[in-house]
């Protein structure tokens, strides 16, 4: 359980790896697909380049970012002593 006095500081942390976790994925769904279509003259597996790396990168982008979320915010429950251990 947060103390009184914590929460402020707690969720103003959350707050801010929520939003260092949302910008290099939205950075890379606006960039990525420009890029697509210079890449798209050369084929990868019968699919045109930019296609295969605008799929797949974003998919790869994600699960990168989100594990990158979960572990962050799991430090941050641990320092204000929110974490589901004991």
């Amino acid at each position: 359980m947060i103390d009184w006095s914590e929460r402020k500081r707690y969720w103003r942390d959350t707050k801010w790896q929520m939003v260092a976790t949302l910008v290099p994925f939205l950075v890379a769904v606006l960039l990525l697909p420009l890029y697509a279509e210079a890449l798209n003259a050369r084929p990868v597996f019968g699919m045109p380049l930019g296609y295969f790396v605008v799929c797949h990168g974003l998919l790869v982008i994600a699960t990168i970012v989100m594990a990158s979320f979960v572990n962050r915010q799991d430090a941050i429950d641990h320092w204000h002593g929110a974490g589901e251990d004991p």
